[in-house]
């Protein structure tokens, strides 16, 4: 079964928690999906648009605005996958548009941190 993260709450894992991270909505509807990220550690805003992959996965651009006011954008193709306990744990293997990569993991938190705009 693939999991489905239309209106899931997801939390960027980070190595220092006290720092915070950012969360964030995920939508889905037909083959859309987009999220809206909130603030956390050092990110203010950021929004995700892609095209879901009929194995569950998707194909997603992305744009943040950092606490410093510096823009990153890129893209990523996103896996969700259902860890031990039954939430969602999304893979991220991202690369930006200054050519930096790499592989985040967003998990699924329990409601709400924030009403979604």
């Amino acid at each position: 079964m693939t999991p489905d993260v239309d209106g899931m709450w997801f939390q960027l894992e980070v190595d220092d928690p006290a720092g915070g991270a950012p969360y964030g909505q995920y939508h889905r509807e037909n083959d859309v999906v987009w999220a809206e990220f909130y603030a956390g550690g050092t990110l203010r805003s950021g929004r995700l648009v892609g095209r879901l992959r009929a194995d569950g996965s998707f194909d997603a651009s992305y744009c943040l605005l950092t606490e410093t006011g510096e823009l990153i954008s890129g893209a990523c193709h996103s896996i969700p996958e259902f860890d031990a306990q039954g939430n969602i744990v999304i893979s991220d293997h991202f690369e930006r548009a200054d050519g930096t990569s790499g592989v985040s993991r967003i998990r699924q938190i329990p409601g709400p941190l924030r009403e979604a705009s």
